[in-house]
């Protein structure tokens, strides 16, 4: 068996699943049943499930991204996503833009570092939010 896993966990955090269509492992967040994990397997064989980028740029107030539509820049409503996790992302992107100049960098390393951290968290709790229709591809350390 090859494993597939996902880009958002570390394995200690998930357990694996075997999808019985393509005998591959997968990684499941935690409280995901086996059967939805079986599931969203399938609907990603069958690209049924949405790709939402996740990463910050200037003026806009949440990090989700989905290429290949219409809207391009996406909110926690398109998604359903809970108002706490909404708030939580809004503030992360606010943080970014409070602190990282494009041309100076972190003001602090401190900073930097609580910003990383709180974004590999927030990928792990939208990840589970949107399990059902979304994978989600974390992008906000690409030239950190």
């Amino acid at each position: 068996m090859t494993e597939r896993p996902s880009p958002n966990q570390s394995a200690s955090e998930a357990r694996r699943v075997v999808d019985p269509m393509t005998q591959l492992e997968v990684l499941v967040p935690p409280d995901i049943t086996d059967e939805r994990a079986i599931e969203h397997a399938r609907k990603e064989r069958n690209g049924e499930l949405h790709r939402i980028r996740f990463f910050v740029d200037w003026g806009h107030n949440y990090p989700l991204w989905e290429s290949f539509t219409d809207k391009y820049v996406m909110e926690p409503d398109d998604y359903g996503i809970s108002l706490q996790i909404g708030q939580r992302l809004n503030e992360w992107s606010r943080f970014w833009q409070q602190h990282f100049d494009p041309f100076d960098g972190w003001d602090t390393q401190e900073n930097k570092g609580f910003w990383l951290t709180t974004g590999d968290e927030l990928v792990r709790l939208l990840e589970i939010e949107v399990y059902d229709i979304a994978v989600v591809l974390p992008q906000f350390r690409q030239g950190e």
